[in-house]
């Protein structure tokens, strides 16, 4: 096998684990089967330690790089793209965020991804709440217990649960003067329940369950991000741009998979009636045309907000802002893009198109899926028109010239 030493090392085998991961995927989607086996290929592959700093023992691969990783994994079985997008967006805070997650909570971390696959994802959303993204407190709640937290609470939509290792949790304290942050909790701690809840229209292999959490301990040393909860709930930029642009990369790739399947049925479909490939007519040349320029702009959007992240790292606070801005356009665009080019493969496999014997139906389900994710495409247009309108004069260059009025969690998740 060959050294793997570089991002470029392990992002060489993506294609080839797309391929692999595609010929489950039809099974997944059907039982709602998150698709465990997968994550060893990717760990083997050293994909999962892509973002990981080269002084923690990974690859020190960038946005731009994690970005690819996705899109690939992502044509072939995107429940596996989305949890490995995930997965990045925690890593790439302790690799690019210095101090912000605690030293000795960061080695733990990043050491069980290295030594044995060790996955994380977030939990954020709650029944009564919804999703932090509007400003609501959670109502997760953790009570001092000597030299632990005692964790208690519901979240929702935990993408991937049933495979994690590591649960990052939003909650608040019980002290006088209450706090907001963030809780790192093993997924198997007692006290952890997981409730079989997703039955989604699409992206159905993700394991988007409910988890609750009873009384569950957690070191205090685990308790970080955290302040007075009068100051309500911040994320740092460098979050919001990774989450957005990485969501955004698995719709692209699922929409990747739509377009070389639908050029592929144009290419070897002839009907006795036309004598012909269907790639001669003028209708699917046109509509083959039309997918080309959607998934062209997307990739492009995507490729320019990771390398301008990856160029940042002396950029100030606000350029981040702003570019966490840019980086919410491009969401709004990329998967605009891929539920219209999942779309037009539908339509133009006519009846094969909506049979579960092929794929087309499936990616245009999953694509739908991505209007669902935090935040909604009215709260990020809303926050662009505030952000426009509150400037005192208008200046060329669009969300990335603007002045921000809503301050450092005007993008957050």
């Amino acid at each position: 096998m060959t050294q793997i030493e570089t991002p470029a090392d392990a992002l060489a085998r993506g294609s080839e684990l797309a391929r692999m991961f595609a010929a489950g995927a039809a099974e997944a989607d059907a039982a709602g089967r998150l698709p465990v086996e997968n994550f060893a290929e990717l760990h083997r592959s050293g994909l999962l330690s892509l973002v990981i700093a080269r002084k923690h023992g990974g690859l020190g691969g960038g946005l731009a790089d994690a970005v690819e990783a996705v899109a690939v994994i992502a044509q072939g079985e995107p429940a596996t793209a989305l949890i490995l997008a995930m997965h990045y967006i925690q890593h790439g805070q302790i690799a690019f965020d210095d101090g912000y997650w605690p030293e000795a909570v960061a080695h733990k971390l990043v050491r069980s991804s290295l030594e044995r696959g060790a996955l994380i994802n977030a939990a954020y959303v709650e029944p009564f709440v919804g999703s932090a993204s509007h400003g609501a407190l959670p109502q997760t709640v953790a009570r001092r217990d000597g030299e632990h937290w005692r964790l208690s609470g519901h979240k929702k939509y935990v993408t991937g649960i049933e495979g994690l290792s590591w649960v990052r949790v939003m909650g608040v304290t019980d002290e006088a003067d209450a706090r907001v942050g963030y809780f790192l909790v093993p997924a198997d701690a007692p006290g952890i329940r997981i409730e079989r809840t997703w039955d989604s229209l699409g992206m159905r292999a993700t394991s988007s369950q409910d988890v609750i959490f009873d009384d569950v301990a957690v070191p205090l040393e685990h308790f970080f991000g955290d302040v007075p909860v009068s100051e309500g709930i911040r994320y740092s930029p460098l979050d919001s741009i990774w989450y957005l642009v990485l969501v955004a990369a698995v719709y692209h790739g699922i929409a990747r998979a739509a377009r070389n399947d639908a050029v592929r049925f144009a290419r070897t479909v002839a009907p006795g009636s036309l004598g012909r490939p269907l790639a001669s007519l003028a209708r699917f040349q046109d509509a083959i045309g039309e997918i080309e320029v959607q998934q062209t702009g997307a990739w492009r959007l995507l490729q320019s907000i990771g390398r301008d992240y990856d160029d940042s790292a002396e950029k100030r606070q606000e350029e981040l802002e702003a570019l966490a801005a840019d980086a919410s356009v491009a969401r709004l665009a990329v998967i605009a893009s891929a539920i219209g080019v999942t779309s037009i493969a539908l339509e133009l496999a006519g009846n094969q198109g909506v049979s579960r014997s092929n794929a087309f139906e499936r990616y245009h389900r999953d694509t739908l899926s991505a209007r669902a994710h935090n935040p909604h495409a009215q709260l990020i247009r809303s926050r662009l028109g505030n952000r426009a309108l509150g400037q005192q004069q208008v200046r060329p260059g669009g969300a990335h010239a603007a002045t921000d009025a809503a301050g450092p969690r005007a993008w957050a998740q």
